[in-house]
């Protein structure tokens, strides 16, 4: 079905698509009742009730709200829901070693919740412990068809440490109802089995599945690279492509053995077929998958339109069809007298909490890519534009006019909409001079992307006024810190200030035409270059250059680990070779070519997969106590010994240097955003340097995403044929969601991908959402220039 198609079928795509269910193994070869293995009864915790039928039947009771928090929140509501109603059963140290799936049967006879779900949750006491000691492990949230019929439901515990389980419990959070209609959860769990499939799934580790041929689930640009892996237990090294459309082979390829960190696979490359159409890739041993090849305009616009329905579906303050009533609007923030209402925008993740700066960067996205189809596709660009409005009239309204602004709001509840009582939630103001800088960027950026002459003369306002304040602040305080650890731009170094403070004056220079704001762009552009490595780090006997240090001590690598604007760099060096001539520009034209440089060498550590490495470790970072801890949120005191257990996991280079796979980090884990980020500025940067291996480097990104990874899933729901359920208790599972991304298992340093959801890593995230668009609209925009050149 064609978008326009689907755009006339869903009213403009504001009515939400439908989710088609990835298939699943149901075939159990033996399997047995948890009856039969413990006479324990069910007991209650937490908040509401239990009723039990024998050992069997449990099912959970209670109001949906409470007029009280639950014993031990915070006093302020912050991040909480009204309670928890949980039933459980403890267990005998029961060795499940022999069973690779658990399946139960729940009803779910809820009233007015708005998404009805259930969390299953282990404890095992044997030698891996779960919980782990973050709470991410050995929890399950499944989204409830509300149906009052009964359904069964599979879960894979292929991975679940399981050779002395203690407790099994069902439960479900009390977070509001339908536009605060009385509501209640009333919820049946019974025939408790423990199974075995023929087949586990593949879960850890970079060798792919047997009999799997990993490819995108996206598709493949006709001009780029094209490949399929397959692991090393295949009986011959060769495969075929063969054209659907004439049933003819028209490729017979060979596979190269290769290895990731000492795991054999192999690759097989058809990167010569450019015509556009649907092809079947068969490998001996393994079953046929078929890709398709199109045109670079075409082939990112399902997944364009499935990310778009994804932040429709998270829009707050309006109604979602199918989802929500009108919502929050007992959020507000205030300041020196004056009270805003706080929602708008779009919730930022399975959480229902906002996050300023999230809209804000959701929306330009959305913007830019709007633009990329104007003229092939104006329908779709219309849309585009008109969610992009709704995010940029929040970040617009949440200004109180003197530098400050309503910045973010934490809770995981529908509130009751009615403003004055206990369960009201007050947003986070801040004059915070880097949310500023960054906030006129994207104002100034989005005024000379916008169609809307009355919102972009707005923009620009707010623009110039938000860079005067953050000035001002930065005059009085430079490079202050955030004042809350639950503001997203936490963990910003003095490069990414001054990459930002570059990009906007940069930005507002090409929309004001002021020389003003060109100087302060070259000086703090002048400023970055001083955080980068330009001599050169000898690596193997190699010179490296070009990667970015948190400051000019040159102590600490920028890294990130959760939340990641690497891009800045790019887009900062990308605007200033726009705006200077002669020595300036060639002094910025080095930097970005270092830094495009230091991307394409860190591929080589995950070749022949897509995904590109975290980047430079020294060995003592954690030393610097002050940077390590802004970077490592919710961490207990052993984070620093960990630090260097997970240094030891990744690759040693040279004396106190490693290059780690995926980030060092602790409870948050999973990483989209970072690769989305760093795409973008590879993106970004092959589109000012010409270079397009920086460009394949940022599609490559979004070839990872879509299923070219060790298991063969394209992380992006509803994309493709094969996917996960992901962690969306608050407003349900929707089509184009992102999660976190895939993680690593304890210290190690190789991709995990767990069969159970929950936060972070399978936490459906809006921030990703724009950065896939950001990305596309970056690598279209490049493709366009170099077909009129």
């Amino acid at each position: 079905m064609s978008i326009q198609e689907v755009l006339q079928r869903t009213n403009n795509l504001h009515h939400l698509l439908k989710l088609q269910q990835s298939p699943s193994e149901k075939h159990l070869s033996k399997a047995v009742d948890l009856t039969s293995m413990t006479t324990s009864v069910w007991q209650h915790r937490d908040r509401g009730s239990i009723t039990s039928h024998g050992v069997g039947v449990v099912a959970l009771k209670s109001p949906t709200r409470y007029s009280s928090w639950p014993q031990g929140s915070p006093t302020d509501g912050d991040y909480i829901q009204y309670g928890t109603v949980t039933g459980y059963k403890t267990l005998n140290r029961l060795d499940w070693a022999g069973y690779n799936r658990i399946i139960f049967t729940i009803c779910s006879n809820d009233v007015n919740v708005i998404n009805s779900n259930v969390t299953v949750a282990f404890k095992n006491d044997g030698v891996v412990k779960i919980p782990d000691k973050y709470m991410r492990d050995g929890f399950h949230s499944i989204n409830l068809a509300n149906d009052h019929k009964p359904h069964q439901y599979h879960l894979d515990i292929s991975d679940l440490p399981r050779d002395a389980i203690t407790e099994i419990s069902f439960s479900s959070a009390a977070n509001g109802s339908y536009m605060n209609m009385p509501g209640k959860i009333d919820i049946e769990i019974s025939d408790i089995i423990l199974g075995v499939t023929q087949n586990s799934s593949k879960n850890v580790g970079w060798r792919p599945t047997d009999g799997v041929i990993i490819a995108s689930q996206l598709g493949y640009d006709q001009h780029g690279r094209k490949s399929i892996l397959v692991s090393d237990n295949v009986p011959e090294a060769s495969f075929e492509v063969i054209d659907q459309s004439t049933n003819r082979i028209v490729l017979d390829g060979k596979l190269t053995k290769q290895s990731v960190d000492g795991r054999q696979l192999f690759s097989g490359d058809f990167s010569e077929l450019s015509q556009p159409g649907k092809y079947e890739i068969r490998v001996s041993g393994c079953r046929p998958e078929t890709v398709q090849i199109l045109p670079s305009n075409k082939i990112w616009s399902e997944s364009v339109l499935d990310s778009l329905n994804f932040i429709y579906s998270q829009r707050c303050g309006a109604p979602v069809p199918g989802v929500h009533g009108t919502c929050h609007t007992d959020v507000f923030a205030e300041h020196n007298g004056m009270t805003v209402p706080f929602n708008g925008g779009w919730h930022d993740a399975g959480d229902l909490s906002q996050q300023s700066m999230q809209t804000g960067e959701v929306a330009l996205s959305l913007l830019e890519v709007s633009s990329v189809y104007q003229k092939e596709q104006p329908a779709f660009a219309a849309r585009l534009e008109e969610e992009a409005e709704w995010g940029l009239d929040f970040i617009l309204k949440t200004r109180f006019g003197d530098g400050y602004r309503a910045t973010s709001a934490g809770t995981s509840r529908w509130t009751d909409n009615q403003i004055g009582n206990f369960d009201d939630v007050r947003a986070r103001t801040h004059n915070s001079a880097y949310d500023n800088f960054l906030f006129a960027g994207i104002e100034g950026k989005a005024a000379l992307v916008t169609n809307n002459t009355q919102l972009k003369r707005v923009l620009t306002q707010a623009a110039i006024s938000d860079f005067e304040f953050a000035s001002a602040v930065f005059m009085e305080h430079p490079y202050k810190r955030e004042p809350i650890m639950w503001e997203h731009t936490y963990n910003t170094s003095k490069s990414s200030y001054d990459s930002t403070i570059a990009w906007t004056a940069a930005v507002l220079f090409k929309l004001t035409h002021d020389d003003t704001y060109q100087q302060k762009a070259i000086s703090a552009g002048k400023r970055l270059l001083t955080y980068q490595e330009r001599g050169g780090i000898t690596v193997n006997g190699r010179v490296v250059k070009g990667v970015f240090y948190r400051d000019e001590t040159h102590t600490v690598f920028q890294h990130f680990n959760h939340q990641s604007r690497e891009h800045l760099f790019a887009f900062a060096l990308a605007e200033l070779i726009k705006i200077t001539t002669a020595d300036e520009q060639q002094l910025f034209k080095d930097g970005a070519r270092m830094y495009g440089d230091y991307l394409l060498w860190l591929q080589q550590y995950t070749a022949p997969y897509p995904m590109i490495s975290s980047g430079l470790y020294f060995d003592d970072e954690q030393q610097d106590k002050d940077s390590f801890h802004i970077q490592h949120l919710l961490t207990d005191a052993t984070a620093e010994s960990e630090y260097g257990k997970q240094l030891q996991k990744g690759i040693k280079i040279a004396d106190h240097l490693y290059v780690k796979r995926f980030p060092v980090w602790f409870s948050f884990r999973g990483n989209n955003g970072i690769l989305l980020s760093t795409a973008l500025g590879a993106a970004t940067l092959g589109d000012v340097l010409h270079d397009a291996q920086l460009r394949q480097l940022a599609e490559n990104q979004l070839y990872w995403i879509a299923g070219e990874n060790p298991f063969g899933k394209s992380l992006m729901l509803g994309l493709g044929h094969k996917f996960d359920d992901l962690y969306a208790v608050s407003s349900g599972p929707q089509v184009g969601a992102l999660p976190v991304g895939i993680e690593t298992r304890d210290d190690e340093d190789a991709p995990y991908w767990p069969q159970f959801n929950n936060a972070t890593y399978k936490e459906v995230w809006i921030s990703n959402s724009g950065r896939w668009l950001s990305v596309i609209a970056t690598l279209l925009k490049s493709s366009s220039k170099e077909k009129q050149q």
